[in-house]
């Protein structure tokens, strides 16, 4: 079994100065694993877990926060926003890691509320899309851009392409990942989400409002609504099937999945 310097330094992640396993390998900004918002116990993580699901295809994120700096509330507000970004890394490894697919590397990244020139509150999806356009980390990463808050009542997160492109010099090479004043379990989901369609996943539902059945609602690629009202909820409605994961790993895999360490 690789060592955990051996599977951080396979996944790019430098370890020559200071390293933190919680912070470096697991990516939880606040380098401690987070509390679950419903049962309010601390989140269960396994580093050896973790270094299985690196040996396998996996991918890499640079979650980008958007307009942080412009949270009313002080230190404690944001020390709030930062778990809720933690909590939802750890779902979002939870969940993919039905189908197989782990979450690597994880870099975090600051866009000032001044820098961002308003993109913080999105009034629109089209200036999601332009947030998209205009910002991108440079390296094999997905970029998972969380904004201060999402003013448009009509979405909550959103994917500018299905599935989104690897090139960061393209319009479509990120996504939208919520707002972070969201309640924590809504987010995580909405992260999640809109990861899928990203890696090529569109709605389950195709043109109907929502899936026929409730393992259906229960799907994480059904819309919201679906998961509160015909599924078990939001935090249950995170399935994934077989046929899923070969959408994002079977050959030809999405551009952004790695193989394995």
């Amino acid at each position: 079994m690789a060592s955990v310097k051996a599977t951080m330094q396979c996944l790019g992640i430098d370890t020559g100065g200071s390293v933190s396993v919680l912070g470096d390998f697991f990516g939880f900004i606040r380098k401690r694993v987070p509390t679950d918002p419903v049962s309010t116990a601390t989140a269960q993580v396994s580093v050896l877990g973790q270094i299985r699901a690196c040996q396998g295809q996996h991918i890499h994120v640079n979650v980008i926060r958007v307009g942080f700096d412009a949270i009313s509330g002080g230190s404690t507000a944001l020390d709030a926003a930062f778990e809720k970004l933690d909590y939802a890394i750890f779902r979002t490894r939870t969940i993919y890691q039905q189908i197989n697919l782990g979450v690597g590397r994880v870099l975090h990244w600051f866009i000032t509320a001044a820098e961002a020139n308003g993109a913080d509150d999105l009034g629109s999806e089209g200036e999601c899309d332009d947030l998209i356009a205009d910002w991108s980390v440079q390296n094999d990463g997905v970029d998972a851009f969380v904004v201060r808050n999402i003013s448009d009542t009509d979405f909550v997160g959103r994917a500018s392409a299905i599935p989104g492109e690897c090139d960061k010099d393209a319009k479509d090479d990120g996504l939208c990942a919520g707002e972070i004043g969201r309640a924590a379990e809504g987010f995580a989901r909405t992260f999640a989400h809109e990861l899928g369609h990203h890696l090529g996943l569109s709605h389950n539902h195709g043109g109907a409002n929502c899936p026929g059945t409730t393992a259906g609602c229960n799907n994480l690629m059904a819309q919201t609504r679906c998961a509160t009202s015909c599924g078990g909820g939001i935090r249950t409605a995170v399935l994934l099937t077989a046929s899923q994961g070969s959408t994002i790993l079977t050959a030809p895999a999405h551009c952004a999945v790695q193989s394995g360490c």
